[in-house]
């Protein structure tokens, strides 16, 4: 272990200056420089030498100091809606946190559930996708989802390292986590994604991605849900009533619903159906998602106070912006062009189907390296090239890119899928079975359930 720590550093610095000597020439004057610092970023990431958010800062910078592309398109991302996005997004897992209104609706959801294994399950299932429905960011519905599946745990007095324990853990992320792609506001990186599939401003509107892909959603959710089964394995949850105790007790704490958490609901479905009306009224609604997000601090309203806004989280934007950056100046470099062109010999005998099912192996491969923000920046506009010169809709390329993304094994493979192992309570030789069986569940849907019902809409 000592020896892999110490070699980290070397491989992160000199397997980059490889690169820069390898890259092709023909592609432009400064692509083997963009192709050298960004596999130095994500060698970073991949061995963890060096903050996430330090690593897409200096990134930044470097690509300003070696002029591999212009300001303009190395910041370019501070102009598009995602960074703002977040923003919103923090503020409102903050209130959701300081209100008590997400963990009263996860709670509620379990309740009516139970807390048989089986009860549990069912219940972080539609606690997720309610949720998912009202609060957008994934980390924000994990940190909720990991006190709640935390105090289940330690109230039932289990093992930590149990394959129990790890199976409880598991459901709390699989709940936070796989309804992502439920709507299109639940994942931030999409609404970003679509303008850059579509420069022509054609992207699928809230009831279009609904249409799209809802319906596959909530199978993934489902078989997200039931690979927790495999984790398990023999053990059984024997004191049921304890957590149904722990359940009451929970709720009681909270109290009463409060006028705080009313005026937060309110606000929350006001831009679920700013997403909802966006095809009638024209209104870009990341736009009152952000404005109704602040209205949180208005006197009169006071679900958050002036104090707790230097506490938020914002630094993490930084790296939304250094992981976008990276897509940005690809394609300023003609790097991602030139990815296309080296694939389209490949695929151009292949059928449409196989396309998607080796954009979904690709995402796959690419989450070894980087962060899923990382591999949509980076990758999106390389698969609407792609899906322009093959003469299809770059769309199901996308979606199964994006689900091909969400698959993880590593723990630095995505930042909220890291935090479960914050808790402690859960073992990676547990969970890495049932994984890879999602993985790999997750690829025969794409081929039996997902192609027949986008061919069915008429987007394939």
């Amino acid at each position: 272990m000592a020896f892999l720590k110490g070699i980290r550093w070397p491989i992160v610095l000199l397997l980059p200056v490889l690169v820069y000597f390898a890259a092709p020439q023909d592609i432009s004057p400064k692509a083997p420089l963009f192709m050298a610092m960004t596999s130095m970023a994500v060698l970073a990431w991949a061995f963890n030498v060096f903050p996430a958010i330090g690593v897409a800062a200096l990134l930044t910078f470097a690509y300003m100091l070696g002029n591999v592309a212009p300001s303009e398109v190395v910041f370019g991302p501070w102009t598009t809606v995602l960074p703002w996005l977040t923003f919103a997004a923090v503020i409102i897992g903050d209130a959701m946190d300081k209100s008590g209104l997400g963990r009263r609706l996860a709670l509620r959801c379990l309740g009516v559930a139970g807390a048989s294994f089986y009860g549990l399950l069912f219940g972080f299932f539609i606690g997720g996708i309610l949720l998912a429905l009202v609060l957008p960011s994934i980390l924000a519905r994990l940190v909720i989802f990991c006190a709640i599946a935390t105090g289940i745990i330690d109230t039932l007095g289990l093992d930590h390292k149990s394959r129990m324990s790890s199976a409880i853990i598991l459901m709390a992320f699989m709940g936070a986590a796989a309804p992502q792609f439920l709507f299109l506001h639940t994942s931030e990186s999409f609404i970003w994604a679509f303008s850059m599939l579509f420069k022509d401003g054609t992207a699928p509107n809230f009831w279009e991605y609904c249409l799209h892909g809802s319906f596959f959603s909530v199978c993934y959710t489902i078989v997200s849900m039931l690979v927790c089964c495999v984790v398990k394995g023999k053990e059984k949850l024997e004191q049921g009533s304890e957590g149904v105790g722990y359940i009451r007790q929970s709720l009681a704490a909270l109290g009463p619903l409060t006028a705080k958490e009313i005026k937060l609901l309110c606000l929350v479905l006001g831009m679920v159906l700013g997403f909802m009306l966006q095809p009638w009224t024209g209104i870009d609604p990341v736009y009152i998602f952000c404005v109704l997000a602040l209205c949180t601090y208005l006197p009169g309203i006071d679900i958050l106070d002036r104090e707790s806004m230097g506490h938020l989280e914002v630094m993490f934007l930084i790296f939304v912006a250094g992981c976008m950056a990276i897509g940005f100046v690809g394609n300023a470099t003609g790097f991602n062009a030139w990815a296309v062109q080296q694939v389209i010999p490949f695929m151009q005998d292949w059928s449409e189907t196989m396309s998607i099912v080796m954009a979904y192996l690709s995402g796959i491969f690419v989450n070894f390296m980087l962060t899923p923000f990382a591999a949509t920046a980076a990758f999106t506009p390389a698969l609407g090239e792609l899906g322009q010169a093959m003469h299809v809709n770059p769309l199901p390329l996308f979606y199964s890119f994006q689900y091909g993304v969400d698959q993880y094994v590593l723990p630095y493979e995505a930042v909220y899928f890291l935090y479960i192992f914050i808790t402690n309570r859960v073992s990676l030789v547990h969970i890495v079975g049932a994984l890879v069986i999602r993985a790999i569940a997750c690829g025969f849907m794409l081929a039996a359930i997902a192609i027949p019902y986008w061919k069915l809409i008429g987007i394939m």
